[in-house]
């Protein structure tokens, strides 16, 4: 008789955990297809049909609905959900989440800031987190202002005081494309900054760029392994030289896994 009512009341909290995923879930969808009609539409969505979307679904349901919208449209596409962020204030509740949190909560909050590409006044916000003492949110405050300001990528990364990963060198490049604008990576090869260098190599990478060639020939011997290993791949991939004395020397410094 004891024993029974923890299991039942398991049970019973558990079968509620589950119904409230799936009207979440079901919630989502909804704002998803109302957004997506109101980015396809001919006419750009007034303020007064954007405003329903809040009193028709929770916040945390149309952020996670523009974020999702967010990840899958590049360009000119952005600017009527750019519109909804503004309208929705959906930037300015990120940074209130982001201003009360600490660590990693906060940097989520910056990561999902920066998906939204949204106005560079609200985005000029976030500089205050590049100077924190957590990796992660000086990371993704370096986002956030890289995704509003391509055009100003070199100077963002230039401020960055860590080495990036390559994970988040593949973040940064993600969000310069989606925006749609030109990106000089030739600055970037040249530039003696190791993490410049790390995302110029990327983005010749990801669009097949051959006439980077002669600096990705000299980045392969460069000293830093992460750099040099990319050059070499980059090299491949754009079926480069891979018979200089450069590329032998670099091929040398690596470990046999690699060479392979």
């Amino acid at each position: 008789t004891v024993a029974l009512p923890l299991p039942l009341g398991w049970g019973i909290v558990e079968m509620g955990g589950v119904a409230l995923r799936r009207l979440r879930i079901y919630a989502t969808a909804q704002c998803i297809r109302r957004i997506s009609n109101m980015i396809v539409a001919i006419e750009e969505p007034d303020d007064v049909e954007i405003r329903l979307l809040r009193r028709l679904f929770p916040m945390g349901v149309v952020l996670d609905s523009v974020i999702f919208i967010s990840e899958s449209i590049y360009g000119g596409s952005l600017n009527r959900l750019r519109l909804i962020v503004e309208v929705c204030e959906l930037d300015y509740h990120l940074l209130r989440q982001a201003r009360r949190r600490r660590g990693g909560a906060r940097a989520l909050n910056l990561s999902r800031l920066s998906s939204l590409t949204y106005a560079t006044t609200v985005a000029e916000c976030a500089d205050v987190y590049m100077k924190t003492k957590h990796r992660k949110s000086r990371f993704y405050a370096m986002a956030v202002l890289l995704s509003a300001r391509p055009d100003r990528a070199v100077r963002y990364i230039l401020q960055f005081d860590s080495e990036l990963t390559l994970h988040e060198v593949a973040v940064l490049v993600q969000l310069m494309r989606r925006v749609g604008v030109s990106i000089a990576y030739t600055p970037m090869l040249i530039s003696p900054n190791r993490n410049l260098q790390l995302v110029g190599v990327y983005l010749c990478n990801h669009f097949t760029m051959t006439d980077a060639e002669p600096h990705l020939q000299r980045l392969a011997e460069s000293k830093d392994s992460d750099v040099a290993y990319l050059a070499l791949q980059t090299l491949c991939s754009i079926r480069g030289d891979l018979s200089t004395r450069g590329v032998g020397i670099a091929l040398q410094r690596l470990q046999a896994h690699q060479r392979i």
